[in-house]
């Protein structure tokens, strides 16, 4: 790469600080300045400017941008930029700055090479050739420190000093110790006479929101105050509480750290008797049917659950146990205002299973609906094609240049080392372009489809044909199962989802799995049709599109 560019370049600046500590002795500031003025004397315009200063969240947890990490935000936006056309020039502090591993180092490079892109530094020169040996040596230091810094985090745990992490409710760290926060501890206690009383769960949630009581902070707002999984997390933490001991883990090695107690042992006795007894009640433990479980969602934006409820109001035992479809949404804030909470689960089902068989006996809706899709993907797979032969041929020349590569390797004309710092630079372009192939693949496959309306309405007319038996009172429990079970793979075969709604109203999405009854192993195709249910209707309601 050149060092030096013409005028009328456009350059973008790269920001990496891994966490808020290290910004104080490379702050972004500091390196914007620099860059800046690395710019200014190489006649660049500075179009952008990227920044990978904060946390960012990688799934279900928050991660700092580390120069090992290839799925920086801001790398990740440069490098399509770049890729787009839009950037001559990237400019950055040092080479440490774009990446410190080797994945990171390959995303990096096959960007700039494959787009003529030049990379400045302002404070190093940067080298291509080098760039893979320098991103080793980069990785082999941050493990040996992870290494060491392990080592040292079990030494402090063996001699019974307390580590970093999140601190239970009721503790806070103090050096190498841990303390009692009093005004926490307080309202541990509190909690756990509570529930010792009787007092369920969320009207515990009401005091402590009623009484202000504090929680513990959080990188992350809290969406839900006092949610009840906070406070069963306290209650489930009873041992913890009352052993004087926290098991702290590292590398798969436990270490017990000494904490003060909050509650005595007779204490805990008593919640652990009293969850044991709240988990063993009969009407929870009893079998049932649940023809659409898993697939109503609410207003509230909650998937409901089903129960079996076998008492009264009055504390009676019912002579036939109720199956009922919830809303799974406890805290009454969040709750919506058109969302009924409850529907009788024979109801819901008989109501849905009788629009599913309006649906099979009248199919030309789902149908025509269908075939507007199918016709849909054949469009976009005749203008897939060309595209696909061109990824395919993308796909054969790399696999011909790892075999050239593993070729020279053989020979001894690279070093083992060079061999594998090539093949990982080709197995993340394979992995890119099989990405991008997968998807032509699946609508090529569309192509194919001439039969499928003649397979669908087989199908439709299979099921069909056996409504008389699905719909017969059954006399044994063998055959009452055996129906369900039918019933139950119908609707998870057109059943998308169902929608409840004020006064109990049911919505039925329903999709058609044209590709699955070719026998293609792909995803669904899924043909929204909704059609409305209520209570009060006693036949099979309109079909609504």
């Amino acid at each position: 790469m050149s060092n030096s560019k013409a005028n009328n370049q456009f350059a973008a600046i790269y920001i990496r600080t891994s966490s808020e500590h290290q910004a104080e002795k490379a702050s972004p500031e500091e390196q914007e300045a620099d860059c800046r003025q690395l710019a200014a004397d190489h006649g660049l315009t500075v179009v952008a400017v990227y920044r990978d200063t904060e946390r960012y969240r990688v799934k279900n947890r928050m991660v700092d941008p580390s120069g090992t990490r290839a799925d920086r935000p801001g790398l990740l936006a440069m490098l399509h930029d770049g890729a787009a056309g839009q950037l001559d020039t990237i400019l950055a502090w040092r080479e440490d700055r774009l990446y410190r591993g080797m994945r990171a180092m390959l995303l990096v490079l096959e960007t700039i090479q494959e787009h003529k892109i030049d990379i400045l530094l302002a404070r190093e020169t940067f080298d291509p050739k080098m760039a893979p040996i320098k991103a080793w040596v980069a990785q082999m230091e941050l493990e040996g420190m992870r290494e060491r810094m392990t080592m040292g985090v079990k030494a402090r745990l063996r001699a019974g000093k307390a580590n970093t992490g999140q601190d239970r409710y009721g503790y806070q760290r103090n050096g190498d110790v841990i303390e009692i926060v009093e005004e926490e501890a307080r309202w541990v206690r509190q909690i756990f006479d509570w529930y010792i009383e009787g007092t369920p769960i969320m009207e515990i949630r009401r005091r402590l929101i009623e009484a202000d009581a504090p929680q513990k902070g959080s990188s992350v707002p809290r969406k839900i105050r006092w949610a009840r999984s906070s406070i069963q997390a306290i209650l489930g933490s009873a041992k913890e509480y009352a052993s004087g001991i926290k098991i702290q883990t590292r590398c798969g090695e436990a270490f017990e750290i000494p904490v003060p107690p909050i509650i005595d042992q007779a204490t805990c006795q008593q919640v652990l008797e009293r969850r044991q007894a709240n988990k063993t009640h009969p009407a929870r433990n009893l079998k049932w049917d649940y023809l659409i479980g898993g697939m109503i969602y609410c207003p509230c934006g909650r998937k409901w659950g089903a129960r079996t409820n076998r008492w009264k109001k009055r504390g009676e035992e019912r002579k036939h146990p109720l199956g009922i479809y919830y809303c799974t949404e406890t805290h009454k804030e969040h709750i919506h205002p058109d969302c009924p909470r409850t529907i009788g689960s024979k109801k819901a089902d008989d109501l849905v299973w009788r629009k599913v068989c309006s649906v099979i006996s009248n199919p030309d809706v789902l149908l025509a609906r269908a075939a507007e899709y199918v016709d849909e993907l054949r469009q976009r797979a005749e203008t897939a094609l060309e595209d696909r032969e061109r990824i395919q041929g993308e796909l054969d020349a790399l696999t011909l240049e790892r075999q050239w590569v593993i070729t020279q390797a053989r020979k001894g004309k690279i070093t083992d080392e060079d061999m594998e710092y090539q093949l990982g630079a080709l197995t993340l372009q394979e992995l890119n372009v099989k990405r991008e192939l997968a998807t032509f693949v699946e609508i090529a496959h569309l192509t194919a489809l001439n039969d499928w309306e003649v397979a669908a309405r087989e199908y439709l007319a299979d099921i069909q044909a056996g409504l008389e038996f699905l719909n017969t009172e059954t006399q044994t429990d063998e055959e009452r199962r055996e129906q369900f079970e039918a019933k139950r793979q119908i609707v998870n075969t057109l059943v998308e989802k169902v929608l409840i709604g004020k006064g109990r109203t049911l919505q039925v999405v329903f999709k058609l799995d044209v590709l699955s009854l070719l026998e293609r192993d792909t995803e669904p195709t899924q043909i929204e049709l909704v059609g409305t249910c209520s209570r009060k209707r006693s036949t099979p309601p309109h079909r609504t599109l």
